[in-house]
């Protein structure tokens, strides 16, 4: 491959150096020292001024940073009282709760037994009705054995006192 020619460089072309007309300067009074140290004394008490209007804003600034950090510090601690508060609230709860379900536990067990007592005392009472109810049957049983026991007994003493008819043999053929 063939090499590319390099491009000739151009030549400056020398400028004239043109020569600035001198101006006159008028010369200037010398100012009054008073004036200067005025001027120095405004400038100090402006410095002065800024330096307190920034002091007062830094000051302000770490004031209400500190009025943000305490503010922040409130929060926590507030929050942190509504936690324990909510962790008392809830064992309260928890304890409530299991009091109440012993109370159940005991009402229930009450109330096993007074049914029990309930189906006692009615079986009781069927059992009185029924023996109440066998004495009287048993009083009318023996009372018309014993009649018909007394009858019975009568006619063999009524038949024991009439006098007795000879029994003929029979003749056996």
């Amino acid at each position: 491959m063939a090499r590319p020619k390099k491009k000739a460089a151009k030549k400056a072309v020398a400028k004239k150096k043109v020569v600035a007309k001198k101006k006159v300067v008028a010369k200037k009074k010398p100012a009054a020292k008073k004036p200067v140290a005025k001027k120095g004394a405004a400038a100090a008490k402006k410095k002065a001024v800024a330096a307190k209007k920034k002091a007062a804003a830094a000051a302000k600034k770490k004031a209400a940073a500190a009025k943000r950090k305490a503010a922040a510090v409130k929060r926590k601690a507030a929050a942190v009282k509504k936690k324990a508060a909510a962790v008392k609230k809830k064992a309260a709860a928890a304890k409530q709760a299991e009091i109440r379900k012993q109370l159940k536990d005991k009402i229930t067990a009450v109330q096993a037994s007074l049914k029990a007592a309930k189906a006692e005392l009615q079986a009781a009472a069927k059992r009185e009705q029924a023996i109440v109810k066998m004495t009287a049957a048993k009083e009318q049983a023996v009372a018309k054995f014993l009649e018909k026991w007394t009858k019975q007994q009568m006619a063999k003493i009524e038949k024991s006192l009439k006098p007795s008819k000879k029994r003929r043999k029979k003749r056996t053929k």
